[in-house]
Parts: structure tokens; sequence; C-alpha cells
């Protein structure tokens, strides 16, 4: 009778799931250790999350872990939304004694003064009041005054800085809210069809937008409740935006489809330039503006109560890439490597246009000072983002796709899939890791890192010491939408115009607006 023993082999990685193997005890460690080589062989091919030890080299810290539930994203790093909040801010009062923190007074504690006030008053009713910002600063006084009784000095730090929303919509249908700095899940909700195609999310300060099969989805940003829903008049093409009360939906025929998500029956509002747009649409600070690439042009959209075409800035160059929201306008590339900084003028004017000659099909990367473009074969060009002035170009070699950025490193993955720490100085890399990572989210939003699993892991990274967050663009509803030219740039004639009298850069031939309910004139 043979002797049989079960031989417990397990991975030591984190997520990878425990296999049991029935094996000879005369041949067990041979096959434990090949068993153990192959679960580490598909754990590399089904997700790799990545841990403090992988970072160190970087400078770099694992901040959070959280799932999107349960299955990848549905449209890759597309579905990942990074949104700092307009109006909701996260405030709270730092107490030190030397290099020591004493206490952290949070702005949302509880204000039990006020509160013992209304008991006292007989108000049992409404919201229970909170200290706010100045009333944790009035706390944080009388503790450095409790300290300097006992001959100890203390000194005080304020931190306001905009609550940040990551919202991931996973390919099962699953839509999951996490916060951005705490990593604690908000809430999660579902599409009914998980297995009809998903767009988005698209995300806006009231709600979180997707599209499933013919149908959008609305839901409260803040609870995940169900807003509201609604048929599609087109065949959806690429990722929703939400823009106010509105859900902008690229469509076919190079429609861009507003739909009412307050009262979804009403006839949506039809926008229709250039081509097919899959590439998604970018949302400026101000809330005020969106914008989009199609064939050889970016258009820009005025948010009104009728959504209004405002500018276009022709390039003459295919494009394939998504704009990304600045301060002062959006940036934008060529797939030949024409950069543009454009702004929000109705002249459809530029701050400045290079023109890098390389291939590139990727979105540029910006953080407050600089635009970052990668080519196609692996240069690597920095750009300074008010002047357009090149910093350095470097080729590195073997980068796939850029991160984002810290203070003052830039960080890339390559096409090993590891990643590596570039000087924004210099252009040159002075850390790498040999740890491998499936998806990496470009993020021009803050300076956290984002990296994803296949199977909806997602890790947030930031620099060691960077306690809190840099919002390189931060958003501001805008107070006076009657002055869409604030940005116009002080030296018009450092501009180059879009090459015509017509404001949205089109041929004298082009057709002129028909009345009817294209807004664009579509025929």
């Amino acid at each position: 009778m043979m002797h049989q023993s079960q031989i417990d082999c397990y991975n030591t990685n984190r997520w990878s799931m425990v296999r049991f193997l029935t094996i000879r005890r005369t041949s067990s460690q041979t096959l434990c250790g090949l068993a153990f080589a192959t679960v580490l062989w598909l754990s590399g091919s089904l997700g790799a999350q990545i841990n403090e030890r992988d970072l160190a080299p970087l400078g770099l810290e694992l901040m959070w872990e959280n799932s999107i539930g349960g299955a990848g994203l549905a449209q890759g790093a597309d579905s990942l939304v990074v949104w700092p909040h307009s109006s909701e801010r996260r405030e709270y009062v730092d107490v030190f004694v030397g290099n020591r923190l004493i206490e952290r007074i949070d702005a949302r504690r509880v204000d039990r003064e006020g509160l013992e006030k209304r008991i006292l008053d007989g108000k049992s009713t409404g919201e229970v009041p909170v200290l706010g910002l100045e009333g944790a600063k009035a706390q944080a006084q009388k503790l450095v005054k409790t300290y300097a009784t006992i001959g100890k000095q203390a000194t005080v730090k304020t931190f306001s800085q905009p609550v940040t929303y990551v919202v991931g919509a996973a390919s099962n249908g699953v839509i999951t809210a996490i916060d951005g700095e705490t990593g604690e899940m908000l809430w999660q909700s579902s599409v009914p069809r998980g297995d009809l195609p998903i767009y988005g999310p698209g995300v806006s300060d009231d709600f979180v937008t997707v599209v499933n099969g013919n149908s959008f989805y609305a839901m409260d940003l803040k609870t995940g409740n169900m807003i509201n829903s609604g048929r599609l008049a087109f065949t959806p093409v690429g990722a929703p935006s939400s823009l106010e009360t509105r859900i902008i939906v690229p469509s076919t025929d190079g429609r861009l489809v507003g739909y009412n998500v307050e009262n979804p029956v009403i006839a949506p509002v039809v926008l229709r330039a250039g081509t097919e747009n899959r590439r998604g649409l970018s949302i400026s600070a101000n809330r005020d503006f969106m914008a989009w690439t199609s064939k050889n042009a970016l258009f820009l959209v005025h948010n009104e109560n009728v959504p209004k075409l405002w500018s276009r800035v022709n390039v003459e160059e295919p494009m394939d890439s998504k704009p990304i929201a600045t301060a002062q306008g959006f940036v934008f590339s060529s797939m030949y490597g024409t950069v543009i900084h454009a702004t929000t003028a109705r002249t459809g004017s530029y701050l400045w246009r290079v023109n890098l000659a390389m291939p590139t099909n990727r979105t540029p990367v910006v953080d407050s000072k600089h635009a970052f473009v990668l080519s196609d074969d692996g240069r690597l060009v920095a750009l300074d983002l008010n002047t357009g002035v090149q910093i350095w170009g470097s080729y590195v070699g073997h980068i796939d796709q850029i991160v984002g950025t810290g203070k003052e490193h830039l960080y890339v993955q390559n096409d090993r899939g590891s990643l590596s720490r570039i000087r924004i100085a210099d252009g040159q890399v002075d850390a790498s890791t040999s740890a491998i990572v499936d998806m990496v989210i470009p993020n021009s939003v803050t300076d956290r890192l984002f990296i994803a699993t296949k199977d909806g892991h997602i890790s947030c990274l930031r620099e060691t010491g960077a306690m809190q967050p840099t919002v390189f663009n931060p958003p501001k509803k805008s107070q006076d939408v009657a002055k869409p030219t604030a940005n116009v740039p002080a030296k018009p004639s450092a501009n180059a115009a879009s090459g015509n009298d017509d404001v949205f850069g089109a041929p004298s031939t082009a057709p002129k607006p028909s009345g009817n309910d294209d807004p664009f004139g579509a025929p």
C-alpha cells in the first residue's frame, strides 16, 4: 500500500489563490517547488499587486488598496476617474509640539458646545452642528494656550483640500466610489446588464453616469443611489461625461448627445462636429467647458442651458488622444507630435504650439508646471506648461506609459510592466523596481499614482512624506459664466489664431447653422 500525504503549497503573494496538491511523499519537495513556481507564473498572468518593499527603491509608499467589484476595469484605464470636488473640502487643523503631532482636529467633528446649547434650548431637530474650519482653529488655539501654561510651545498647521473621489466601472457592471485619500469605499452600485458594453464612468459634482448597452444610468455621487435612467437615441461609441444636469454621450456619426439626467424624456441635445469620438471628453476645472479631439481639430463646448459650440482649434493632422484640462485651457497632441495648449477664448486661439516631430497616440500627462509627451517609440519630452518651451527630450527606452508626477519626479511604466522614476529636472532615470504591475492609470489631476490588477484591485501610491495631496488644477465652479473669456492670454500677439475669420475655425464654405435642433448646424 502506497503512503500519500497532502502538501499545502501556497504563494506568499497576498492575492494569489492557495493551491492544494496531493502527491507522493517521495517526491513531495520537488513537486511542491514546481507547484509554487506554477502559482507564481499564474499570478503574474492574472494580475500583479505591489507591496511596500517593491516601492521602496522609488521613494513611494502604499497609501491604500481597495477593489472595484471583483472584475477588471470595463474599458481599461479609461474606466477609472479621479475627480476633485468643486465645493466639498477636507479640512482640519494639526497641533504640534516640536515635530510631534499632538492632535488633529477635523472640521467635520461634532461641535459639542453647539450641540449642548441646542439641547438646552429645546431644539432637537435639524442637522448635528460641526466645528467647521474656524471652529477647529479655535479649538487648536485653546490647546496651544494649554501647552503654554506648562512651558511648551505648540504650533498649528491648517489644511484645506478638495475631497477627491475615485470612481471605477468594472466589466461585470459594478460601479464603485472610493475616497481618494483614505481609500474608504463610499458605495457600490451596479447596472442591470453587466454582459453588455459598459462605457464610463462620467463624474460630476452631483452624480456618476455610465452607459450600458442602449441605456444610461445616473447615480448620486455621495450615496450611489440611482437617480434616473433612460434609453439612448443613438448608439454610443465612447465614455460619457457629466456636465451639470446632462450626460454627454459620444455616439455614432460624430454626434455628441446630451441627455437630461433629471428628466430623460426631454428630447436630447445633439451636437455634431468632426468624426466619431472614441477617446472621451475632458471637462474644465471651472466646469464651464467641455473639449474633445475629432479628426484634425479640437472642439470646445460652453456649458449653458443648451450646450453651445464655443470654438475650434485646427491642427490639420490626425489625432487619436484625449485633451487634458489645465488652469488655462486644454493640452492635446496630434499623431505626428504637434502639441497645443489651447485657451477657452472664443477665437479658438492657443497659448503655444510646438511640433516635436515624433509619432504619438498617447494622451499627454500634465502637472501644474509641465506637460509630458511620450512617443510611440519611447521618446519622452518635457515642455513648460506656460510657454511650450522644451525643457528636455530623453530617449530612455522601453517606456510604455506615464503614470504621473510627484514633487520632483515623473513615474513611468516600461514595456515589461515595471515602474521607473525619472527626474523632472533633467529627464534621467534615477530609480527602478523589478515588481510587475498589470495596469497603470495616468493621472493629471493629483500627485497620487494609481495602479490596477486584471481582477479589479486598485492601489493608490504616494511619495514618501507627501501626506497632503497636491491638486494640479484645483476645481472651482465659475461664479460668473457671463465671462467665459477670462482665460484669454495677456498678450494676444503671442497666440496663433485658428487660421480664418470663422470663430469655429472652419473653412468659409462650411455650412452655417440651419436653425434646427442641432446647434452645430449639421444637416
